[in-house]
């Protein structure tokens, strides 16, 4: 266990010379609720299933039997809560004369960051290594391995799926019939949309996405070109050309991230599809909590704590969202 903060590491707030001293630190912007459905649970674990419906119905000769069909049972996926922590611990001097004088001492909002900032962090890293069924997350201090896969037993984007019921497996890879992982510009999206239109059910039958929001890291040059192709779009112009035909797309909203890490890569998904369904989960079980204070008798060291208790994963994301690389390779 470290030391908690001291007078010796923050020597500048007893100085009287130095007259104001100021909080540096980046407010995350709350994001994930708008790509990640959320809900609540009371349960450690959690597991959800499917059941298909039928194919389709067949035409019946005079006195023949009629064709008989059964649903199909889909992929299981467990989610197991895990615990997130944090402490700030003090020396009672530090928190008297540094923080406590210096009018400082806002360590609920800090807390509260921190904790913040682990889920945006975890939700954005899935995306970014949706080509991996593992990454290692970097923590404070530690590395943590995160499985990445879902019912079907394969990462966010694959070229290969696994369908229900046995048939052909799917693809979700922004794919435009030659090239996989195509860049963000107007023949990508395009692709995009190609490729989900030929999304299906468990049972084959066309369950086409209408694809509505890009995922993007924030002033990346997929946000920029993004934002570009949608000023066109929105005045009826095909984004990149002097043709005079109107766009064949739809205009999106963009969801541009401080987490994502990678400037080429890029991902669509269909918001009304967003449910226990479908996507991406973030699974709680206890919401941001600070703690009492907790002051340590002998020395009187004070903690401040704050803790919180979810699960993130996915057991279908390939009927409703679509990744790319942007190097026109990666699948």
């Amino acid at each position: 266990m470290s030391s908690p903060f001291n007078l010796g590491q923050f020597v500048d707030s007893t100085n009287l010379a130095i007259q104001k001293i100021v909080k540096k630190e980046a407010e995350p912007e709350l994001m994930f609720k708008k790509y990640y459905n959320f809900r609540t649970t009371q349960d450690l674990i959690e597991k959800d299933s499917s059941i298909s419906g039928l194919k389709e119905a067949e035409f019946t000769d005079e006195n023949a039997e009629v064709t008989e069909d059964v649903p199909v049972q889909g992929f299981d996926m467990s989610y197991t809560q895990q615990q997130v922590d944090i402490m700030l611990p003090m020396s009672y001097q530090v928190y008297k004369f540094g923080f406590t004088k210096r009018r400082l001492t806002n360590f609920t909002k800090q807390v509260l960051n921190a904790l913040n900032r682990k889920k945006e962090k975890l939700a954005a890293e899935r995306l970014t290594n949706g080509f991996s069924t593992t990454w290692n997350h970097q923590g404070v201090g530690k590395y943590t391995t995160i499985a990445n896969t879902g019912g079907d037993g394969v990462e966010p984007w694959n070229t290969a799926h696994t369908r229900e019921d046995g048939g052909t497996a799917m693809n979700n890879v922004v794919y435009d019939g030659t090239t996989y992982s195509l860049p963000f510009d107007y023949a990508g999206y395009k692709a995009a949309q190609r490729t989900a239109g030929l999304f299906v059910d468990p049972r084959g039958n066309p369950m086409p996405a209408n694809l509505d929001t890009l995922v993007c890291k924030k002033n990346s040059s997929v946000h920029f070109k993004a934002q570009e192709i949608l000023g066109a779009i929105k005045k009826g112009l095909i984004a990149e050309s002097n043709d005079n035909d109107g766009s064949a797309l739809p205009a999106f909203k963009i969801l541009a991230l401080d987490y994502l890490t990678s400037d080429a890569y890029w991902f669509m998904f269909d918001s009304s599809l967003l449910s226990d369904d479908y996507g991406f989960q973030h699974i709680e079980s206890e919401a941001n909590n600070v703690d009492p204070v907790n002051i340590v008798a002998k020395t009187r060291e004070m903690q401040i704590v704050g803790h919180t208790l979810f699960k993130q994963g996915f057991n279908d994301c390939a009927r409703m969202w679509v990744g790319s690389a942007g190097d026109s390779a990666t699948t």
